[in-house]
């Protein structure tokens, strides 16, 4: 959890955990990943999977190259360079720019990136943070480096927009959602308090941001993230759920990290929160359902009736100063 204007990290937990009093041997061999030392939150960077949607959709936005509510066909499957995009088969064959984040769509977030261009792309991305290691206080923080693609092709192009192809953790995800609702400032994350707000370079427009903050709410009342709704607080976030990389090459279709980044309260952003499980399974269905909407998001939704009352939050009935815009998810 990250104060959206300061940057200061409120709260970062890593499990499992262990007793400081009983501190485990490193590991030698195998994961390292599966020790308790191993920051999951720092050290571990993973593909993320759709919560990365949302940055195509914000340059789009901010390029002026469509509206949330601009209708678009997102029928599929497409091909982009050698990767062939397919949408979940419930997905609408119409969605809005909005609807698109609500509804996850690869298919639409690709022909966003694909207006948007691989360098400008790019560049976004590198000035959202995610190129470099988080300059955090601690010792592991230089060593966290981002798994970046060493050369931006259209494929490359592609399945970044949609969350694969590039690793990152979870501080540099916080700090880039910090940096779209904030009114679109970059963010940098610090364990140190801060009182004053301690904003770096403009990314986008405030309008932009205003924007994202309306989509991302729609993603909670309309979209993937319903459960996490919690009233009074004017949650807002995106999904995710990317399949883990095989070691012999691939990808695992029954291993998936899920994920739910977003922010609170939307009507006037102070906090963002991400929590991300490793190969989580909801089985009080006939089956195991493994995407975050079943798995990461009533977790969400936990914690964030526990800590807003600590955090001095005040659920509203009503907005009391910015009026979310109600973007429609379906274009027909």
């Amino acid at each position: 959890m990250i104060d959206v204007h300061t940057g200061e990290i409120l709260a970062m937990v890593s499990l499992p955990d262990f007793d400081p009093n009983d501190r485990p041997n490193p590991r030698v061999t195998g994961d390292p990943g599966d020790s308790p030392l191993f920051n999951r939150a720092l050290q571990g960077v993973y593909e993320l999977g759709s919560v990365m949607k949302v940055f195509p959709v914000a340059q789009a936005l901010e390029l002026g190259l469509v509206e949330p509510r601009t209708v678009m066909d997102v029928k599929g499957p497409i091909r982009a360079g050698s990767a062939t995009v397919r949408d979940h088969p419930t997905t609408p064959r119409v969605l809005t720019v909005a609807g698109i984040i609500a509804k996850s769509s690869n298919v639409g977030t690709v022909k966003l990136a694909t207006a948007i261009g691989h360098g400008p792309q790019e560049d976004f991305l590198r000035r959202l943070g995610f190129f470099a290691p988080v300059p955090l206080e601690l010792s592991e923080a230089p060593g966290a480096r981002p798994l970046v693609p060493p050369r931006w092709s259209d494929t490359t192009a592609a399945t970044v927009a949609y969350g694969h192809g590039i690793s990152a953790n979870l501080v540099h995800l916080a700090s880039a959602y910090a940096s779209l609702v904030n009114g679109g400032m970059r963010v940098t994350p610090t364990l140190l308090r801060r009182d004053d707000p301690a904003l770096g370079e403009r990314l986008i427009a405030p309008e932009t941001s205003a924007r994202m903050r309306g989509i991302l709410r729609s993603t909670v009342t309309q979209g993937t993230a319903r459960q996490a709704e919690v009233a009074g607080y004017y949650l807002g976030g995106k999904t995710g759920t990317a399949e883990k990389p095989s070691r012999g090459g691939g990808y695992v279709d029954d291993k998936v990290v899920a994920t739910f980044a977003g922010a609170f309260p939307m009507t006037d952003p102070r906090y963002v929160i991400v929590v991300s499980l490793d190969e989580a399974e909801d089985r009080t269905g006939t089956e195991a359902r493994r995407t975050a909407g079943w798995t990461t998001v009533p977790v969400v939704q936990v914690i964030l009736r526990r800590i807003g009352p600590l955090l001095g939050v005040r659920p509203e009935p009503e907005p009391s100063e910015t009026v979310l815009a109600d973007y429609p998810a379906l274009g027909d």
